[in-house]
C-alpha cells in the first residue's frame, strides 16, 4: 500500500505544470522581463491605487466622518498627487515605448 501511495505522488509530482509566474519569468520576454516595463507597472500601480482613494473619500463625506473644507481640500490634493503620478507614468510609457522602439529597429521589426 505504501508503494502504490508513493508512485501516486511521485506521478502527481511530476505531472504539475509550472504557475504563470513561472511561465513568465523563463520564457525570456524581453519586453516583461526589462527594468523599464517593471518601473512602467509600478508607476501606473501607483497612479491607480491614487484614483481608487476618491471614492473612499466620498464615502467618508457622505457618512459625515469629515467636513466639506476636509473634503474639498483632501479631493485637491488627491488630484493634484494623482496628476503627478500621472505624469510619471506617461513618462514611463513614452521610456518603454523609446526602448523598444529602438528594439524594433535593431531587429529591422517595422510596422506596415
Amino acid at each position: 500500500m505504501k508503494r502504490i501511495l508513493f508512485v501516486f505522488c511521485i506521478v502527481l509530482f511530476a505531472s504539475c505544470k509550472p504557475t504563470t509566474s513561472e511561465t513568465t519569468e523563463t520564457s525570456g520576454d524581453p519586453i516583461t522581463s526589462s527594468d523599464m516595463y517593471k518601473k512602467y507597472v509600478i508607476a501606473y500601480n501607483d497612479y491607480a491605487s491614487c484614483k481608487m482613494e476618491r471614492p473612499q473619500l466620498t464615502t467618508d463625506f457622505m457618512d459625515q466622518k469629515i467636513t466639506s473644507e476636509e473634503f474639498a481640500a483632501a479631493l485637491e490634493r488627491n488630484n493634484k498627487t494623482c496628476n503627478i503620478k500621472k505624469e510619471i507614468f506617461n513618462k514611463y510609457y513614452q521610456l518603454l515605448e523609446a526602448e523598444f522602439d529602438k528594439a524594433a529597429v535593431a531587429h529591422k521589426i517595422m510596422e506596415e
